[in-house]
């Protein structure tokens, strides 16, 4: 391929979003499902892989590990996440108000 900018593929393709009901609500709360189900699934992958990990070096008691508690700054930085994962769940919905 050329390395002319002409040539090159677009990196964003803007279009109409895909509907699959008749309803809009239920195309939202499919959109909403599925970026929790890849969101639980990322998640999922790197906890068992972190834990098996710290479980091949022998730093993880599974009790202890249920035990703790985050600090202040950790549960800050826990409620930003949050925050910003809530803004990306609901950014189909938040779209569809402003149009």
């Amino acid at each position: 391929m050329s390395d002319d900018a002409s040539t090159q593929l677009p990196r964003h393709i803007r279009g109409k979003r895909p509907k699959f009901f008749d309803d809009p609500a239920s195309d939202h709360l499919l959109s909403m499902v599925l970026e929790l189900s890849a969101e639980l699934w990322v998640t999922r992958s790197r906890q068992s892989a972190l834990e098996s990990y710290l479980a091949s070096l022998g730093h993880v008691d599974p009790k202890a590990l249920e035990a703790h508690e985050l600090t202040q700054s950790e549960q800050q930085g826990l409620a930003a996440w949050q925050s910003e994962f809530m803004q990306r769940l609901m950014r189909t919905v938040e779209a569809e108000a402003k149009a």
